[in-house]
């Protein structure tokens, strides 16, 4: 059974998502700090650099957004275009935005603008094909499908219901286009709790949120949802107050004594893991790798967790044996399946280091 906490307080609202006894996902929102990533835009050219093939566009904030254009496209400065945010600003990077719009359904995403159909890779076999040939059936001329994880096992009737949503979504983004000027916001995708019915919520889940306003719009939507009432704080009730605080620490102990040390920069995130006082109670070797697995397991919650993207570098503890070396790369790899998000277990390196690129939601 899966369960999700959500509770608002002093502007932010939290869920905690959790399955088989397991916190899976931790998701923020704040409303003094809304999230771009997913916003649709009618943006305004301010500069072409044609050598890089792309642009600077206006959409209405203090940071213009860096797009990236094929070599097919020309844009001139003051041109109107129609862009959505994949990146975040982070430091001083500026957003990043791309010309591929995508809408996402329950078990579609549809592409507009773009001739694409796909399915998840978590989807295999023949349910691969059956959903690939649906969607390829179903899809509106000129445009795409992706068909997400979820879809697996629905019949034509289900896909045509979320991609009727979907359309009438975009046939209200592309009304707005045409009344306003640029720069305008045209769709925002940070609703959190539209984000949860959509992406986490499934037939057996049950929602607790401590919150009125929230509590009254849910069950419009979904049944199996409880006001709390109680005393003691929504996260620490439901024993999940920890997790929460975890995400926001830079060192994290493992249960044998060792720690992993998370550091995240503009263009990767670094985590290195140590033994700390652990000394183990068999051969130095064993020490090493019983550290190592350990982290392996903390680092990949984590990433699914703080919802960490792009480049990971992991400096684990050297290891001699080769047999050791391979046994931590195929537990990387085959944990790695199980996230939601498309996670790579690049290699490790001469000297140790493990690289992982991982999707962010965020991204």
């Amino acid at each position: 059974m899966k369960r999700i906490i959500i509770s608002h307080k002093l502007g932010e609202t939290s869920a905690v998502v959790i399955e088989d006894a397991q916190v899976n996902a931790i998701h923020f929102s704040r409303e003094d700090s809304p999230r771009l990533v997913g916003n649709i835009y009618k943006g305004r050219v301010k500069n072409v650099l044609p050598g890089m093939q792309a642009a600077f566009v206006d959409i209405g904030r203090d940071k213009n957004v860096f797009l990236q254009f094929s070599a097919s496209k020309k844009f001139s400065v003051g041109q109107n275009v129609l862009i959505q945010i994949e990146k975040e600003e982070i430091g001083a990077k500026c957003a990043r935005a791309t010309l591929n719009i995508g809408l996402a359904g329950r078990l579609l995403i549809f592409l507009p603008t773009l001739g694409y159909i796909g399915v998840s890779s978590k989807i295999r076999g023949a349910e691969r094909q059956r959903l690939h040939a649906l969607a390829k059936k179903i899809r509106p001329i000129d445009s795409g499908l992706i068909v997400r994880t979820a879809a697996a096992g629905c019949n034509e009737e289900f896909l045509l219901d979320d991609l009727e949503n979907l359309l009438k979504r975009w046939a209200k983004i592309c009304e707005r286009n045409s009344k306003k000027k640029a720069p305008a916001l045209l769709y925002s995708d940070n609703d959190l709790i539209e984000k949860i019915l959509r992406d986490d919520f499934t037939f057996d889940t049950e929602i607790i949120v401590d919150n009125l306003k929230i509590y009254r719009r849910l069950i419009e939507n979904v049944d199996n949802v409880t006001f709390y009432e109680g005393s003691e704080p929504i996260f620490e009730k439901f024993g999940v107050a920890e997790e929460i605080f975890k995400i926001n620490q830079r060192e994290l102990s493992l249960p044998s004594g060792g720690q992993i040390v998370i550091d995240k920069t503009e263009a990767l995130t670094a985590i290195d893991v140590n033994t700390g006082k652990f000394i183990g109670d068999k051969n130095f070797d064993e020490t090493i790798l019983k550290t190592n697995m350990e982290a392996a397991e903390l680092i990949l919650k984590q990433l699914k967790l703080r919802d960490l993207g792009g480049i990971i570098i992991v400096d684990f503890i050297d290891m001699d044996s080769d047999a050791h070396k391979k046994f931590l790369m195929n537990f990387l790899r085959e944990r790695a399946a199980f996230d939601r998000n498309k996670t790579k277990i690049v290699d490790m390196t001469p000297l140790g280091l493990v690289e992982i690129t991982r999707q962010s939601s965020r991204h």
